[in-house]
């Protein structure tokens, strides 16, 4: 065999240190902002930092945080349930021994919720750690894998699917009844049936098998209590509309100072350098921070802004990706500057991420109903229903159709799921009976 030697030039981005620093600044949360501050004001002599009043406890493990002398670990130790975070952890350190595998592994973690579910799409997390979508999938394929199964489900379904294989119980036709679970909750015991080649008492018996199955297998574990923390942005009606500002009171006040005096000492003068020089970038990195949040949040507001007169059912189709577009950002950089961020509203404190919404048709664009928009409907039909004659899922689709909102009946079991609405005939169970 003949081997050869061969240069080739190719261009690519090569993201420096500060580039990446600079990401982390911008996803940070106020707290982490402030926390990572403070420690960068002890080891640099010619940056000041001066915290807000009335800041809550700095997160722990940082050399900003003064932990009671008195603290005890060993008794601070969790003494009934494990974190859901500290079990997966521990395994994916195990299962994942390349730091590539490991970093879209911990992504995954990053948006699991209280029952195990993930919390966020394939598509966004590929997006956010830089890898094609299919190595984002081949990694949550062995996500599932841990135990407990069912664990980083993206669905019901998909959640019970992964027990009943642990178990050895996924069989093809209770694959069918789980993708149809709508029908079971519908009590369309005949048609399931018909669909998986089956008959009612084989449904019936697989319904035993479901009801054996945890829906939520992360509640079986603890989770840590996130603190309640003020709002990064508020909104306040001008003049002219709506405007953002940021909420100043949480946040520090950067310094760059010239530093202790240095005499004859060259190589201090040169260290000294250095320090201002990293102070003037960090207090840099943070007015970008900022910048790009208020640009981020302006332009979510000037897009939904019948969504903050009206609620989730005036919601407009809006995504990162048209964002970007529009501020002349990386969707990437438009998700972190809204991960974790809160406004203030006239509705509430509510999440950046809520001013976004899917369309309910793929490619409708802004021209279509939001699917969020959808969800509000399908609960505000049930909110106005007679209680004691409840709606089946085929009159909700009806009522629905009457306000020019076209929906499956599958759709609406799906979005009675979401909101937590039990079937039409479980609502009529759950009324009291006469006197």
């Amino acid at each position: 065999m003949e081997m050869n030697v061969v240069q080739r030039q190719t261009q690519g981005l090569a993201m420096t240190a500060r580039m990446q620093a600079a990401l982390r600044i911008l996803q940070m949360s106020h707290l982490d902002l402030v926390a990572h501050l403070a420690e960068q004001a002890l080891e640099n002599p010619c940056l000041e930092v001066s915290l807000p009043e009335g800041l809550p406890p700095l997160p722990s493990g940082t050399a900003a945080a003064r932990p009671d002398p008195d603290w005890d670990p060993v008794a601070a130790l969790e003494g009934e349930k494990p974190s859901l975070y500290a079990h997966v952890g521990r395994q994916i350190a195990l299962a994942f021994p390349q730091p590539a595998a490991q970093r879209v592994a911990l992504a995954f973690v990053e948006t699991l919720e209280p029952t195990g579910w993930l919390g966020a799409s394939v598509e966004t997390v590929a997006r956010d750690v830089g890898v094609p979508v299919a190595v984002a999938e081949a990694v949550l394929g062995r996500l599932q894998q841990l135990e407990p199964a069912g664990l980083f489900a993206r669905n019901l379904a998909e959640c019970l699917k992964l027990q009943a294989a642990d178990k050895g119980l996924l069989t093809w036709e209770l694959s069918v009844i789980l993708d149809n679970l709508g029908m079971l909750a519908e009590g369309r015991i005949e048609e399931l049936a018909d669909l998986c080649d089956g008959t009612p008492a084989d449904v019936r018996a697989a319904l035993v098998s479901i009801r054996g199955l945890d829906p939520k297998p992360g509640l079986a574990f603890s989770m840590p209590e996130q603190p309640v923390q003020p709002p990064d942005l508020r909104l306040v009606r001008g003049e002219e509309g709506w405007q953002v500002e940021l909420n100043r009171s949480i946040l520090p006040t950067l310094r760059v100072t010239a530093g202790p005096g240095s005499a004859g000492d060259a190589a201090a003068r040169a260290w000294l350098s250095s320090a201002q020089s990293r102070a003037r970038w960090l207090v840099r990195a943070v007015e970008r921070r900022q910048a790009t949040l208020l640009l981020t949040a302006a332009f979510l507001v000037r897009h939904q802004d019948a969504f903050i007169e009206a609620g989730p059912a005036a919601l407009r189709p809006l995504s990162t990706e048209e964002a970007a577009a529009e501020l002349g950002l990386h969707p990437s950089t438009i998700s972190r500057a809204v991960a974790h961020r809160m406004i203030e509203t006239p509705r509430g404190t509510l999440p950046l991420k809520a001013f976004f919404s899917r369309a309910f048709t793929p490619g409708s664009g802004a021209d279509g109903p939001s699917q969020d928009a959808l969800i509000a409907l399908v609960g505000r039909i049930v909110a106005a229903e007679d209680a004691a004659n409840p709606l089946s899922d085929a009159e909700i689709v009806r009522r629905a159709e009457a306000e020019g909102a076209r929906l499956a009946r599958r759709t609406v079991a799906k979005y009675r799921d979401m909101l937590g609405i039990p079937s039409s005939y479980d609502r009529r169970k759950r009324m009291p009976e006469p006197a």
